[in-house]
């Protein structure tokens, strides 16, 4: 390895660690309000709009193909979750990941 491809290394550490140090990540639950399949070129997703215990406002989380081993729906409309909302820098919008059920509302 070079003292160049050294140096970019540590920077690319340090950037790492500087920006793990700046996201607060907050455990959250909710119920599913909708669940909307989002068309983007040939590719669809789908994204559950998540009405979070004690506000009125909706995270749109990715959930992907939304299905089970068995073929059935993994998440429906109703269904309680929890999920991990992560919180950068000022400026960022905030994230959501790690959506699971946490039992039938």
């Amino acid at each position: 390895m070079t003292l160049r491809s050294q140096v970019v290394a540590a920077r690319t550490d340090d950037w790492r660690l500087e920006m793990a140090a700046s996201i607060t990540r907050r455990s959250g639950k909710g119920t599913i309000n909708a669940i909307r399949k989002v068309w983007i070129d040939a590719t669809s997703i789908q994204f559950a709009l998540v009405i979070p215990d004690g506000s009125r406002s909706r995270l749109a989380i990715r959930i992907g193909l939304n299905l089970a081993a068995d073929g059935e729906d993994r998440f429906q409309v109703g269904d309680r979750v929890t999920y991990t909302l992560l919180m950068g820098a000022a400026g960022e919008y905030p994230r959501v990941q790690d959506l699971m059920k946490s039992g039938i509302a």
